[in-house]
Parts: structure tokens; C-alpha cells; sequence
């Protein structure tokens, strides 16, 4: 019922500054001086906010579930060797379309500040492809090292019911990949950051996931060729016919 009460609000209260009720004539007009870069900036990028508004649909649908149903419910949706083993294609794809609740908050944030330039630049296409690139093949990295490690070191196979679902390791990919943009300063820069909070990552917990999320990243560090400069004008001169053709028609 509470989420119901607040999602009635938010409808309420944008159809209030949609429509100049009352009270909300301020706040119109702020939006339509405004609001139009905001639009735009969401119109260039719709691999990005559509991803980001399922995982909101997701992260509500499981908010109202029972404790021991959402863990059973995630523990089908993981990456783990279980799972792997059993229904490969299916976990690879579901598990990148749950979150918890401050993740997505996270995940909101980071990807309109890293992702939805990406995909502004280079088009939804070769988003995907980086993001896919950093969660399948993150995750496929990890599931063998864990086979290897558990084989050569004779140790317990971990828990069936383990969790292991999120955007993470397709992000550390894309943030990755974004280390290609901008003069090289900037990107000296970005990389720096980004090595030393995954070192960061490693030495304060060195767990399955804090590795994971550093193959992520090589993976997209070495795939620069999804953002080389020449996909960049491509992908402009395809907005500007679109464009173009949309005004003429």
C-alpha cells in the first residue's frame, strides 16, 4: 500500500506541473525552461533508461515480496556454478535485472553520469555490446576460475542458493570502455581512478565479486575498438539523418 500511495503521488505531482494546477505554476514553468536538456539527455540514451526503469519495475516487484521468496526467487536468477551449470543462458541474462533497493539508487546515478554519455557518442548498439561484453564474460571468467580452484585445491563447491545477480560487472566494463573518451589527460586520469578503486576493491575484501568486477574492467579495457573515433562520427552522422528525415516528414 505504500508503494502503491507513492507511486499515485509522483502521477499526481507530474500531472500537476504537466498541466499548471495551483500551486505548481512555478515549478511548470521552471520545466519548461528547463526541462527540455533534461528530455533530450533522456531521448539520446533509451538502452540507458529503459534498462535503469526495468530495474526500478524489479527492484519494486521483489520490495513487496517475503524475505524467504526473494532469496529463493534470486537464488534462480544467479550466476552461481549452479545455476551455470544447469540453465547457462537464461541466469546470464536475469541475473543482470535485479538489484537491491540502494543499489538502484546507485545504479541511477552511475549510469546517467558514465553510461548515457557512452551512449550518446557511440549509439545503444555498441553500449550493449560493451555492457554484455563485461557481464557475460566476467561472469563466465569467474566461473571457471572458481571450477579450476575448487578442483586443484580440493575445496567444498559452494552453496547452490548462493546470490550473485546485479549491473555491476557490466558497468565496470562500460566504465572501462569510457576511459577512451575526451583529451588524455582526462582519460589518464579516468583510468587512474578506476585502477585504484578496483585495487581498492581487491585489497580491502578479495572475494569472487571484487574479482569479478576487475575482469570486467580489463575486458573492456581491451575492447577499446567498440569506442574508437571513427564508431563516434558514424553514429552522429546516423542521429543527423534521422533527424533530418524525421523534420522533413
Amino acid at each position: 500500500m505504500i508503494t502503491l500511495a507513492l507511486v499515485l503521488l509522483v502521477v499526481g505531482f507530474l500531472y500537476a506541473v504537466d498541466h499548471a494546477w495551483p500551486g505548481f505554476r512555478g515549478i511548470s514553468a521552471w520545466w519548461l525552461r528547463r526541462g527540455e536538456p533534461v528530455k533530450d539527455w533522456v531521448r539520446r540514451a533509451p538502452l540507458t533508461y529503459l534498462y535503469l526503469t526495468l530495474l526500478t519495475f524489479t527492484t519494486w516487484l521483489l520490495a513487496n515480496t517475503s524475505e524467504p521468496l526473494r532469496k529463493a526467487f534470486l537464488a534462480e536468477q544467479s550466476t552461481n556454478l549452479h545455476e551455470l551449470s544447469t540453465n547457462p543462458v537464461t541466469v546470464l541474462v536475469r541475473s543482470a535485472m535485479y538489484v537491491s533497493p540502494v543499489e538502484l539508487l546507485i545504479w541511477w546515478v552511475g549510469f546517467s553520469l558514465v553510461v548515457a554519455p557512452l551512449e550518446h557518442r557511440f549509439g545503444w548498439q555498441r553500449t550493449l555490446a560493451g555492457f554484455a561484453l563485461g557481464h557475460v564474460g566476467a561472469t563466465v571468467a569467474v566461473a571457471y576460475l572458481q571450477v579450476w580452484l575448487f578442483r586443484t585445491a580440493e575445496l567444498p563447491v559452494p552453496s547452490p542458493v548462493l546470490i550473485d545477480v546485479g549491473a555491476s560487472y557490466g558497468f565496470c566494463a562500460l566504465a572501462a570502455l569510457a576511459t577512451y573518451r575526451g583529451a588524455l589527460l582526462r582519460r589518464l586520469l579516468w583510468a587512474g581512478a578506476l585502477v585504484a578503486l578496483l585495487a581498492t576493491g581487491l585489497l580491502l575484501d578479495l572475494d569472487w565479486s571484487s574479482i569479478g568486477h576487475t575482469v570486467a574492467a580489463l575486458l573492456g579495457f581491451a575492447f577499446c575498438r567498440l569506442v574508437r573515433p571513427e564508431a563516434a562520427v558514424h553514429h552522429e552522422a546516423r542521429v543527423r539523418a534521422r533527424r533530418l528525415y524525421q523534420s522533413e516528414h
